[in-house]
């Protein structure tokens, strides 16, 4: 079987290229659309046409590629007429539990997806899953990952790590005391490989999530003992409200500007983070268990240590 993976510089597109590799019955074609020496060039926001001659002979695609809306919604599309042009079988679309929007308590995949818009990533994600239902001819199997983790993830590890080392983080009280659904890179990897080979996955969608649930103050706290820094210090509502007020400017001009100016505005958090940490939701796992054969095996503190264990490895504390 030979599989493509769009975005595969990205932190799971390595992943999935790691564990689909060491089948021996795939043969992995690894893109991007910055290429490294391990990639080939694919960008799905080209014509479809482009790239329907690079996906000839391919059996499945796993879309992973991320970005802005141009990717996420038309490169999505383009992307699938492409794979209808050349043929593709299977596409494995990496979705988001964030198209559920603000739904709470127990969230299966018969809870209802948001509207598509373009004004947020919510609404890029659910415009991408609209644009999959198209297509026929292809089978596309939606995954809705939870909170991916592992080592070098650039937004809930790495990303997490320098906020808090920053001076600004800390434990958000009610605030923070939200559902934090967990799962491990290489779990989500997994369950890439079973939806690109169970048959009876086809036209499905399933929710992806890990053994373990904790509050997002519990998670802040593990990354803070991850870097050494110490108890977090609780912030009061007032204190952490007026902080994302007093930033929204700062971190507008950042971004018009694209420089690294004003660090200390990623110590407020976004008022979508706030609305995040604070939800009490779970993500049952039910279906992929009963369709995919598929759970997640990787417990928290085997998922922790492996971030430890790549930090030992390459010499950083």
């Amino acid at each position: 079987m030979k599989v493509l993976v769009t975005g595969s510089n990205g932190f799971l597109g390595k992943a999935v290229v790691r564990t689909l590799g060491a089948r021996p019955d795939m043969r992995v074609l690894a893109t991007a659309r910055q290429p490294s020496d391990r990639t080939a060039r694919l960008d799905i926001t080209e014509d479809a046409a482009i790239q329907a001659d690079i996906l000839r002979g391919v059996d499945g695609v796993v879309h992973c590629a991320a970005g802005g809306a141009d990717v996420v919604i038309d490169g999505t599309r383009k992307l699938l007429e492409a794979c209808q042009m050349a043929g593709v079988r299977r596409v494995v679309l990496i979705s988001s539990i964030s198209v559920y929007g603000g739904a709470a308590g127990c969230v299966s995949e018969a809870t209802p997806r948001i509207k598509g818009t373009r004004s947020n990533y919510a609404g890029w994600k659910a415009m991408a899953e609209e644009a999959s239902e198209g297509f026929p001819g292809v089978e596309i199997v939606i995954l809705r990952p939870t909170i991916i983790y592992g080592p070098d993830s650039p937004l809930w590890v790495t990303g997490l790590e320098r906020r808090i080392l920053g001076g600004y983080w800390g434990e958000f009280g009610a605030l923070g005391d939200g559902s934090c659904n967990l799962v491990h890179v290489d779990d989500v990897a997994g369950a890439v490989e079973a939806a690109l080979v169970v048959r009876s996955a086809a036209g499905h969608v399933f929710n992806v999530n890990g053994p373990d649930c904790v509050s997002w103050n519990s998670w802040f706290q593990k990354m803070a003992d991850l870097v050494g820094y110490g108890p977090l210090r609780h912030i009061t509502p007032p204190v952490l409200y007026g902080r994302v007020l007093v930033a929204l400017p700062f971190k507008a001009l950042r971004k018009l500007l694209r420089s690294d100016r004003f660090a200390w505005v990623s110590g407020a958090p976004a008022l979508s983070e706030l609305a995040l940490f604070r939800r009490k939701v779970f993500y049952p796992t039910d279906k992929a268990k009963a369709i995919l054969n598929w759970s997640a095996h990787m417990t928290l503190a085997d998922g922790l240590a492996t971030i430890g264990h790549s930090r030992a490895g390459s010499g950083r504390t």
